[in-house]
């Protein structure tokens, strides 16, 4: 393996390690002693494994590959070490040590991925330090890990083609000052919403910080039954916001915050604004017996691909659920929490679109090339968007054989891939091992992107497949 991916490969293991102190701390301020050991377990693994393969090699930058394979094994080695805390504790009552650890990467996968599907029956339950450990494994999936590798890793030669690739727009400044400010501001919103809803009455700390954490990241989420508590005008609205600015892209946020707000109607947010805006009021028609806001709520949380939901989905007519299939599959905006296409890719598509119109008309030479130009910079967002739909109809018709509707079969998939973690009822503890696999592979894809991981496996040019 190349040298530098390994360097890069142990920072990323260390700072992980480094995190996993918090919910140590967690447990040792409410003497959770016994559910230390895994993560004193994992932590230590982390740290040795990362020490040893950051001693291998010198840390330097990377080009387009090496990076993407870098964000690739991230995703496949941080879940794998951070489920040591779920096959030891066993929250869901395996009966088999093949089911306990299938289950275990599973839950682990959807935390670093931000998807929040949940294997767990009642995860409020569970010990503080695993609460505050799974919401960390949500930001470490959602900010740190793909965050780091863009600030402090990266070539700048490679990173404008990387960020047509991963959907993330502007990666030629200053990249160090930039992950210090995307901190900084997912932090503060943490922060502040976290006293605000402790005001409102929501006094477990722990608890609520973690929900206020699963719901700006998109990640777990609590079930429809626990998530009564919040179904009140004051904290649904507030929860709509913290959604809304999760999916939003960064530089919304960032000049939102420093007070530039004739800047923030970039057009990828007015878009996102308009598709959420017609989306509730289709849902709102289409759907039987629901209210505008409840339709305004679903709307956000599945166009955001945030994943909260209290109404049973599965009731829904089947123009409903198209419905909201294809906002999951949309998604939110580039560089933000949200999965899915992303919508700037759609601008991209549509851009695309146009060009191929005006270069037969076009009559001057410096015309045609300049369209042509455009054209071939959207391409790569066109094939992310063809590649995410053959994907999903791919692994739907896959799923589609465990004994459900196809159009549920694409709800489910189309939840994993876009990693919103909404479920009809098939994603269970009860499913069968391989069809969790699936799952799995189908929540990593969508987190990683599909080009992404042709840039990996692919063995000719990038730059040709591109083109």
């Amino acid at each position: 393996m190349n040298q530098r991916i390994i360097a890069n490969l142990g920072f990323l293991l260390q700072t992980a390690g480094l995190l996993t102190i918090i919910p140590i701390a967690t447990g040792f301020v409410f003497n959770e002693t016994a559910q230390l050991i895994p993560l004193f377990l994992t932590a230590l693994t982390f740290l040795a494994g990362g020490f040893f393969l950051n001693a291998l090699c010198e840390r330097k930058d990377l080009n387009i590959k090496s990076a993407s394979t870098l964000l690739f094994l991230a995703f496949i080695i941080l879940p794998l070490i951070g489920a040591i805390p779920y096959i030891h504790l066993d929250p869901f009552g395996s009966t088999t040590a093949m089911e306990r650890f299938v289950n275990s990467c599973f839950e682990s996968v959807s935390g670093f991925t931000t998807t929040g599907f949940s294997l767990i029956s009642n995860p409020e339950t569970l010990p503080r330090c695993i609460l505050v450990y799974r919401s960390l494994t949500e930001v470490m999936g959602g900010v740190g890990v793909v965050f780091l590798v863009l600030a402090f890793f990266q070539s700048r030669r490679a990173l404008p083609r990387l960020g047509g690739i991963l959907g993330i727009e502007n990666l030629n400044r200053n990249l160090k000052r930039m992950f210090f400010m995307v901190l900084a501001v997912y932090g503060s919103y943490i922060l502040v919403f976290t006293a605000i809803f402790c005001l409102l009455g929501y006094t477990n700390v722990v608890a609520t910080g973690a929900f206020i954490v699963d719901t700006l990241t998109g990640g777990f989420s609590p079930n429809p039954l626990a998530f009564q508590q919040y179904l009140f005008v004051v904290p649904q609205i507030l929860i709509i916001l913290l959604m809304f600015l999760g999916s939003v892209n960064f530089s919304f946020n960032y000049y939102l915050l420093s007070g530039k707000i004739k800047k923030i109607f970039s057009p990828e947010i007015v878009l996102f604004i308009g598709i959420m805006a017609v989306a509730s009021i289709a849902l709102f028609l289409v759907a039987d017996n629901i209210g505008f806001f409840d339709s305004l709520f679903h709307v956000i949380s599945l166009a955001s691909t945030q994943g909260i939901y209290y109404l049973n989905i599965s009731t829904f007519s089947s123009n409903a659920v198209s419905l909201l299939i294809v906002l999951m599959t949309i998604g939110g905006c580039a560089f933000s929490m949200a999965g899915g296409i992303k919508v700037s890719r759609l601008l991209a598509l549509g851009t695309t679109l146009s060009q191929l119109i005006r270069i037969p008309v076009t009559k001057s030479s410096r015309q045609k090339k300049t369209a042509k130009a455009e054209l071939t910079d959207a391409l790569p967002a066109v094939w992310s968007i063809l590649l995410f739909v053959g994907v999903l109809v791919v692994f739907a018709l896959l799923f589609s054989t465990m004994g459900i509707s196809f159009e549920q079969s694409l709800f489910e998939m189309g939840s994993a891939l876009s990693t919103t973690g909404v479920t009809m009822g098939a994603v269970s503890v009860a499913m069968p091992l391989g069809y969790k696999w699936l799952i799995i592979a189908a929540m990593i894809i969508g987190k990683v992107e599909i080009l992404t991981i042709l840039v990996v496996l692919v063995p000719f040019s990038v730059k040709k497949f591109l083109k």
